[in-house]
């Protein structure tokens, strides 16, 4: 598993957003109305901040790379799985609770994350 950066619930992503830029970071890109991704300048994205009840629900952590979340998945039945894969605006998306309840996040994340294309990325809604 590789950290690909934490993720960050909020209420009020635009305030969110402008706290973290007056402690230096910078947008990314915007995959949807309700995610900034937040990076340093000229590095890679180091939180993610959602603004959503059901990532309210579950807190901050980190978001992991396991090559392939639906094979992780399929590996892995006696996890104790919160959210089987889906696709969300960020990738392909799963979590499941470690022994102490601690949630663990997993992504496959879109090409365009990480990248100068995300910056102008103009996609605002996706199904999933």
């Amino acid at each position: 598993m590789k950290l690909l950066f934490e993720i960050r619930p909020v209420e009020h992503l635009e305030a969110s957003v402008d706290y973290y830029r007056a402690l230096g970071l910078e947008p990314l890109g915007w995959p949807d109305d309700d995610t900034a991704l937040l990076a340093p300048r000229d590095g890679e994205t180091t939180i993610v901040l959602v603004r959503d009840p059901a990532e309210a629900a579950l807190g901050s952590g980190g978001v992991y790379e396991v090559g392939d979340v639906d094979a992780f998945f399929d590996g892995h039945p006696g996890l104790d799985w919160l959210i089987a894969p889906v696709t969300s605006s960020l990738g392909r998306y799963a979590v499941f609770a470690d022994r102490t309840g601690t949630c663990i996040r997993l992504l496959d994340p879109h090409p365009y994350l990480g990248t100068e294309a995300a910056s102008s990325f103009s996609i605002y809604a996706m199904a999933g």
